[in-house]
Protein backbone atom coordinates (compact mmCIF):
# COMPACT_ATOMS: atom_id res chain seq x y z
CA UNK A 1 0.00 0.00 0.00
CA UNK A 2 1.27 3.57 -0.64
CA UNK A 3 2.30 6.20 1.54
CA UNK A 4 -0.92 7.92 0.58
CA UNK A 5 -3.47 6.07 1.26
CA UNK A 6 -2.04 4.68 4.82
CA UNK A 7 -1.87 8.29 5.56
CA UNK A 8 -5.60 8.30 4.49
CA UNK A 9 -6.47 4.98 6.33
CA UNK A 10 -5.24 6.80 9.60
CA UNK A 11 -7.26 9.62 9.26
CA UNK A 12 -10.18 7.47 8.39
CA UNK A 13 -10.32 4.74 10.89
CA UNK A 14 -11.80 7.01 13.62
CA UNK A 15 -15.30 7.32 11.57
CA UNK A 16 -14.72 4.40 9.59
CA UNK A 17 -17.80 3.06 10.93
CA UNK A 18 -20.43 6.00 9.26
CA UNK A 19 -20.26 4.34 6.20
CA UNK A 20 -20.73 6.56 2.55
CA UNK A 21 -24.73 6.68 1.84
CA UNK A 22 -26.13 4.41 -0.86
CA UNK A 23 -22.71 2.94 -2.08
CA UNK A 24 -21.09 1.23 0.64
CA UNK A 25 -24.76 0.29 2.04
CA UNK A 26 -25.49 -1.39 -1.54
CA UNK A 27 -22.33 -3.33 -1.33
CA UNK A 28 -23.08 -4.53 1.97
CA UNK A 29 -26.35 -5.54 0.99
CA UNK A 30 -29.13 -5.35 3.58
CA UNK A 31 -30.61 -8.39 6.09
CA UNK A 32 -33.04 -5.81 7.84
CA UNK A 33 -36.61 -6.79 7.34
CA UNK A 34 -36.17 -9.24 4.63
CA UNK A 35 -37.25 -12.21 7.31
CA UNK A 36 -40.60 -13.72 6.39
CA UNK A 37 -43.74 -13.38 8.54
CA UNK A 38 -45.85 -15.39 10.10
CA UNK A 39 -48.43 -16.37 7.59
CA UNK A 40 -46.66 -16.43 4.75
CA UNK A 41 -46.41 -19.17 2.48
CA UNK A 42 -43.67 -21.99 3.89
CA UNK A 43 -40.79 -22.10 1.45
CA UNK A 44 -39.22 -25.64 0.99
CA UNK A 45 -36.32 -26.56 2.73
CA UNK A 46 -33.43 -26.10 -0.13
CA UNK A 47 -30.22 -28.59 -0.66
CA UNK A 48 -27.22 -27.31 0.75
CA UNK A 49 -24.41 -26.60 -2.44
CA UNK A 50 -21.15 -27.66 -2.50
CA UNK A 51 -19.21 -24.87 -0.54
CA UNK A 52 -15.27 -24.44 0.11
CA UNK A 53 -15.12 -24.89 4.65
CA UNK A 54 -14.57 -21.47 5.77
CA UNK A 55 -15.32 -19.90 9.12
CA UNK A 56 -18.33 -17.49 8.89
CA UNK A 57 -17.30 -16.01 12.17
CA UNK A 58 -17.80 -12.04 12.49
CA UNK A 59 -14.64 -9.86 12.60
CA UNK A 60 -13.63 -9.48 16.50
CA UNK A 61 -11.54 -6.62 17.97
CA UNK A 62 -9.39 -4.14 16.21
CA UNK A 63 -9.94 -1.26 13.77
CA UNK A 64 -12.94 -2.53 12.18
CA UNK A 65 -11.16 -3.33 8.45
CA UNK A 66 -14.80 -4.10 6.84
CA UNK A 67 -16.43 -1.02 7.58
CA UNK A 68 -13.00 1.03 6.61
CA UNK A 69 -12.89 -0.79 3.26
CA UNK A 70 -16.04 0.13 2.61
CA UNK A 71 -15.51 3.47 3.66
CA UNK A 72 -12.76 3.69 1.20
CA UNK A 73 -14.29 2.01 -1.84
CA UNK A 74 -16.63 5.84 -1.72
CA UNK A 75 -14.05 7.77 -2.33
CA UNK A 76 -12.63 9.10 -5.82
CA UNK A 77 -8.88 8.42 -5.49
CA UNK A 78 -8.07 4.90 -7.40
CA UNK A 79 -5.08 4.32 -4.82
CA UNK A 80 -7.64 4.89 -1.57
CA UNK A 81 -10.37 2.12 -3.55
CA UNK A 82 -7.44 -0.74 -3.66
CA UNK A 83 -6.23 0.40 -0.47
CA UNK A 84 -10.12 -0.20 0.40
CA UNK A 85 -9.90 -3.54 -1.12
CA UNK A 86 -7.03 -4.58 0.73
CA UNK A 87 -9.05 -3.55 3.73
CA UNK A 88 -11.85 -5.39 2.65
CA UNK A 89 -9.64 -8.83 2.07
CA UNK A 90 -8.35 -8.65 4.93
CA UNK A 91 -11.69 -8.79 7.16
CA UNK A 92 -12.68 -11.50 4.42
CA UNK A 93 -9.81 -13.78 4.75
CA UNK A 94 -10.41 -13.76 8.48
CA UNK A 95 -14.55 -14.81 8.43
CA UNK A 96 -15.82 -11.50 8.16
CA UNK A 97 -19.01 -12.67 6.05
CA UNK A 98 -20.07 -9.49 4.83
CA UNK A 99 -16.95 -8.42 3.39
CA UNK A 100 -16.73 -11.78 1.71
CA UNK A 101 -19.81 -11.04 0.16
CA UNK A 102 -18.96 -6.61 -0.29
CA UNK A 103 -15.70 -8.02 -2.20
CA UNK A 104 -17.88 -10.45 -4.06
CA UNK A 105 -20.15 -8.01 -5.26
CA UNK A 106 -17.35 -5.60 -6.52
CA UNK A 107 -15.83 -7.94 -8.74
CA UNK A 108 -19.22 -9.04 -10.21
CA UNK A 109 -20.25 -5.32 -11.30
CA UNK A 110 -16.68 -3.96 -11.26
CA UNK A 111 -15.66 -0.13 -10.46
CA UNK A 112 -12.95 2.75 -12.20
CA UNK A 113 -9.94 1.22 -10.24
CA UNK A 114 -11.08 -2.18 -9.94
CA UNK A 115 -11.73 -4.79 -13.02
CA UNK A 116 -15.20 -6.74 -13.28
CA UNK A 117 -13.57 -10.05 -12.69
CA UNK A 118 -16.63 -12.45 -12.60
CA UNK A 119 -14.26 -15.83 -11.60
CA UNK A 120 -12.81 -14.01 -8.63
CA UNK A 121 -16.20 -12.64 -7.40
CA UNK A 122 -18.28 -16.15 -7.22
CA UNK A 123 -14.89 -17.63 -5.29
CA UNK A 124 -15.53 -14.77 -2.84
CA UNK A 125 -19.17 -15.10 -2.76
CA UNK A 126 -18.84 -18.88 -2.53
CA UNK A 127 -16.47 -18.25 0.68
CA UNK A 128 -20.09 -16.58 1.86
CA UNK A 129 -21.83 -19.15 1.23
CA UNK A 130 -21.54 -21.80 3.86
CA UNK A 131 -23.64 -18.87 6.29
CA UNK A 132 -26.89 -19.26 3.81
CA UNK A 133 -26.37 -15.36 4.05
CA UNK A 134 -29.37 -14.33 1.67
CA UNK A 135 -27.17 -12.21 -0.49
CA UNK A 136 -24.56 -14.66 -1.29
CA UNK A 137 -26.97 -17.12 -2.03
CA UNK A 138 -28.82 -14.36 -4.26
CA UNK A 139 -26.03 -13.43 -6.63
CA UNK A 140 -24.56 -17.19 -6.93
CA UNK A 141 -28.20 -17.94 -8.18
CA UNK A 142 -27.73 -15.21 -10.85
CA UNK A 143 -24.16 -15.84 -11.75
CA UNK A 144 -25.61 -19.38 -12.47
CA UNK A 145 -28.25 -18.08 -14.29
CA UNK A 146 -26.40 -16.19 -16.18
CA UNK A 147 -23.53 -17.71 -16.63
CA UNK A 148 -21.13 -15.93 -15.20
CA UNK A 149 -17.23 -17.06 -13.54
CA UNK A 150 -19.32 -20.38 -14.32
CA UNK A 151 -21.60 -21.94 -16.86
CA UNK A 152 -25.32 -21.47 -17.12
CA UNK A 153 -27.20 -24.17 -15.14
CA UNK A 154 -30.90 -23.16 -14.27
CA UNK A 155 -31.03 -26.27 -11.97
CA UNK A 156 -28.15 -24.67 -9.40
CA UNK A 157 -29.39 -21.21 -10.30
CA UNK A 158 -33.05 -22.28 -8.60
CA UNK A 159 -31.02 -24.29 -5.91
CA UNK A 160 -29.44 -20.43 -4.58
CA UNK A 161 -32.41 -18.67 -5.30
CA UNK A 162 -34.21 -21.39 -2.86
CA UNK A 163 -31.41 -20.50 -0.12
CA UNK A 164 -31.93 -16.85 -1.34
CA UNK A 165 -35.87 -16.88 -0.45
CA UNK A 166 -35.55 -18.96 2.50
CA UNK A 167 -33.50 -16.20 3.77
CA UNK A 168 -35.69 -13.79 3.09
CA UNK A 169 -34.77 -12.13 -0.41
CA UNK A 170 -37.43 -11.07 -2.59
CA UNK A 171 -35.69 -11.04 -5.48
CA UNK A 172 -34.73 -14.45 -4.96
CA UNK A 173 -38.21 -15.63 -4.35
CA UNK A 174 -39.45 -13.70 -7.82
CA UNK A 175 -36.47 -15.40 -10.23
CA UNK A 176 -37.76 -18.72 -8.49
CA UNK A 177 -41.09 -17.99 -8.97
CA UNK A 178 -40.11 -17.38 -12.75
CA UNK A 179 -38.12 -20.58 -12.48
CA UNK A 180 -41.14 -22.76 -11.60
CA UNK A 181 -43.67 -21.07 -13.91
CA UNK A 182 -41.11 -21.63 -16.86
CA UNK A 183 -39.69 -25.01 -15.79
CA UNK A 184 -36.19 -23.60 -15.32
CA UNK A 185 -34.09 -25.93 -13.72
CA UNK A 186 -37.38 -26.96 -11.31
CA UNK A 187 -40.73 -28.81 -12.39
CA UNK A 188 -43.09 -26.50 -13.87
CA UNK A 189 -45.40 -25.96 -10.77
CA UNK A 190 -47.65 -22.77 -10.75
CA UNK A 191 -49.18 -23.18 -7.35
CA UNK A 192 -45.69 -22.58 -6.14
CA UNK A 193 -44.98 -20.02 -8.53
CA UNK A 194 -48.02 -18.50 -7.05
CA UNK A 195 -46.96 -18.79 -3.74
CA UNK A 196 -43.18 -17.33 -4.38
CA UNK A 197 -45.14 -14.34 -5.95
CA UNK A 198 -47.30 -13.77 -2.89
CA UNK A 199 -44.45 -13.83 -0.51
CA UNK A 200 -42.17 -11.76 -2.77
CA UNK A 201 -45.53 -9.29 -3.36
CA UNK A 202 -45.89 -9.04 0.42
CA UNK A 203 -42.09 -7.77 0.94
CA UNK A 204 -43.42 -4.49 -1.85
CA UNK A 205 -41.38 -6.87 -4.72
CA UNK A 206 -43.08 -4.41 -7.82
CA UNK A 207 -42.55 -7.03 -10.79
CA UNK A 208 -44.03 -9.92 -8.39
CA UNK A 209 -47.10 -7.88 -7.83
CA UNK A 210 -47.06 -7.14 -11.35
CA UNK A 211 -46.89 -10.78 -12.66
CA UNK A 212 -49.23 -11.47 -9.91
CA UNK A 213 -52.32 -8.68 -11.79
CA UNK A 214 -51.59 -10.07 -15.20
CA UNK A 215 -52.22 -13.55 -14.01
CA UNK A 216 -55.56 -12.56 -12.20
CA UNK A 217 -56.17 -10.76 -15.87
CA UNK A 218 -55.46 -13.56 -18.25
CA UNK A 219 -56.45 -16.22 -15.98
CA UNK A 220 -52.89 -17.38 -16.02
CA UNK A 221 -51.30 -19.97 -13.84
CA UNK A 222 -54.49 -21.55 -12.55
CA UNK A 223 -55.70 -18.47 -11.33
CA UNK A 224 -59.21 -17.58 -12.11
CA UNK A 225 -59.35 -14.30 -13.80
CA UNK A 226 -60.54 -11.50 -11.80
CA UNK A 227 -60.42 -7.78 -12.89
CA UNK A 228 -61.06 -7.04 -9.11
CA UNK A 229 -57.89 -8.65 -8.10
CA UNK A 230 -55.94 -7.68 -11.32
CA UNK A 231 -56.58 -3.36 -9.70
CA UNK A 232 -55.62 -4.41 -6.96
CA UNK A 233 -52.30 -5.93 -7.36
CA UNK A 234 -51.31 -3.45 -10.45
CA UNK A 235 -52.46 -0.69 -7.26
CA UNK A 236 -49.91 -2.51 -5.14
CA UNK A 237 -46.81 -2.53 -7.78
CA UNK A 238 -47.29 0.94 -8.36
CA UNK A 239 -46.88 1.74 -4.71
CA UNK A 240 -44.05 -0.49 -4.33
CA UNK A 241 -42.07 1.08 -6.93
CA UNK A 242 -41.81 4.13 -4.61
CA UNK A 243 -40.91 2.10 -1.75
CA UNK A 244 -38.66 -0.15 -3.38
CA UNK A 245 -35.91 -1.34 -1.39
CA UNK A 246 -32.50 -2.08 -2.11
CA UNK A 247 -31.05 -5.07 -4.13
CA UNK A 248 -29.69 -7.38 -1.89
Amino acid sequence: MSTRPRARLAALAGGAVLLGGAAALSLMGSRGGDRPEAGRPTLAAAPSPPSPSRSSAPLQGGMDARALGLRLLTLPDPGEVRAGMTSLAEAAERGDVEAQIALGRVYLKGVPAVPRDAARAREWLLRAAPSRHPSAAYFLGVMSQNGEGTRADPAEAARWFEIAAQGGSPDAMFLLANAYRAGAGVPKDDRRAVALYESAGELEHPAALQALAMAYLHGELGLEPSEAENRRYMMEAEHAITHRRAPP
